[in-house]
């Protein structure tokens, strides 16, 4: 039985690499790989620049605290099951000790190289440090990933919700702080204090009420998973839809009531509650803190003489824009839309109003994150504004003739 369950992993895996297969190869051809690529050699020149010449009181403990704690704290388990699943397999869920096992065993492996890959890069740094310890590091951070791991699996077994936010924020903490403190020092006090954190985390997540087998977390995981891969292949071709996962965001929700309520702006609210409430928002504000950071270290460490930090704004002034982008796309099949009493090209004014206007919204805000290099560097921050005032004018042109030919098209 356990090689039949072992078995029906690996199909299951088989089957989902066959199915995105297709998507990865129209990827490939649309040139975005040459875009990484620039954006990883700009990066690479300027973290060597800043390697070399690492400022006086650069916060080197800071910066890899902030970049290690994601790696050692986020663990994502590919379980492949689907809703079915809790009708078929369920009756044999003591039998599938193997197959979560074999999840675990990909998601550890996958956890550890990315965590290497990071570790290698930040090295040249952490060398500069006061309490460079290397085997002593490494040691700590196979055992903090190792810990988290299991850790996350308790979290997902957890039967409300509310508490497991509050124990993955807490966790998230406690391991940046750990991480911040190995990195001022490796004394055994560190070792003491990280011994402590470990048992008040075990002894936690053993008092709380859990699900032996969290079918539905598990799930919900996987069709998360699916739907946000989706989405980013849809920036290059059409793909299959599904019922979105609508989000509250009551940080991004104040927004919407600055919309008249008009008929001309009937399709700008639409829009501005897709943006809001579904995962289009939330990788975009994930990119823009992303962007931020990027952008302030780089204009932190003036490299290239301020254009590193002018390439990495439009580099990422690029990529937020164009997942805005994906938003017309979202209600193109539906058939309630055109029961509206509104014109189609009003309709299309309107998608194209509210692309630029977050558009606007999003480079004016991500401009702000440059600010460390403004200061005798005219000429780099007159060409970053003017990127942000005149590329969502571009868009806009380039909008209006796409959805101008999907007309066409369609007649």
């Amino acid at each position: 039985m356990s090689a039949d369950v072992l078995q029906l992993w690996h199909k299951r895996k088989r089957a989902f690499t066959t199915e995105i297969l297709p998507y990865i190869k129209y990827m490939s051809r649309s040139g975005f790989p040459a875009f990484l690529s620039l954006i990883g050699i700009v990066s690479i020149i300027q973290y060597i620049n800043l390697i070399k010449n690492v400022p006086e009181n650069f916060p080197i403990e800071f910066i890899g605290a902030l970049v290690l704690t994601p790696l050692i704290s986020y663990n994502p388990l590919r379980t492949w099951l689907k809703e079915a699943d809790t009708i078929f397999l369920m009756p044999m869920e003591h039998r599938l000790n193997s197959y979560i096992k074999q999840s675990h065993i990909r998601s550890l492996r996958n956890g550890f190289i990315y965590l290497l890959i990071v570790t290698l890069l930040y090295w040249p740094l952490y060398r500069q440090t006061d309490a460079y310890q290397p085997i002593v590091f490494i040691a700590v951070l196979i055992l903090l990933k190792t810990v988290n791991h299991v850790m996350a699996w308790k979290e997902r077994q957890l039967v409300w919700s509310m508490n497991r936010n509050i124990m993955r924020l807490f966790r998230w903490l406690l391991m940046c702080m750990l991480l911040f403190g190995w990195l001022l020092s490796s004394r055994w006090g560190m070792l003491c204090l990280t011994v402590i954190v470990l048992a008040m985390l075990v002894t936690l997540y053993r008092v709380t009420t859990k699900q032996h087998f969290p079918w539905e977390r598990l799930i919900a995981e996987e069709r998360i998973t699916i739907r946000r891969l989706y989405s980013f292949f849809s920036w290059f071709i059409d793909v299959r839809v599904g019922p979105p996962i609508v989000k509250q965001r009551k940080y991004l929700s104040w927004i919407i009531p600055f919309v008249p309520y008009k008929k001309q702006y009937t399709f700008v609210y639409l829009h501005l509650i897709t943006f809001v409430r579904t995962e289009i928002g939330g990788i975009c504000i994930r990119l823009l803190i992303l962007g931020g950071l990027v952008n302030y270290l780089v204009a932190t460490g003036n490299g290239m003489d301020g254009w590193g930090t002018v390439i990495s704004y439009i580099l990422f002034g690029m990529i937020i824009t164009l997942q805005i982008g994906s938003l017309r796309k979202v209600h193109r099949y539906a058939i309630w839309k055109d029961i509206f009493p509104m014109q189609l090209k009003l309709q299309q004014q309107q998608i194209i109003t509210i692309d630029r206007l977050l558009s606007y919204m999003m480079l004016i805000v991500l401009l702000v994150t440059t600010i460390p290099m403004w200061g005798g560097h005219f000429l780099q921050v007159v060409v970053m504004i003017l990127f942000a005032l005149l590329y969502p004018i571009v868009r806009a042109f380039n909008m209006k003739r796409k959805l101008e030919k999907e007309v066409d098209d369609l007649d």
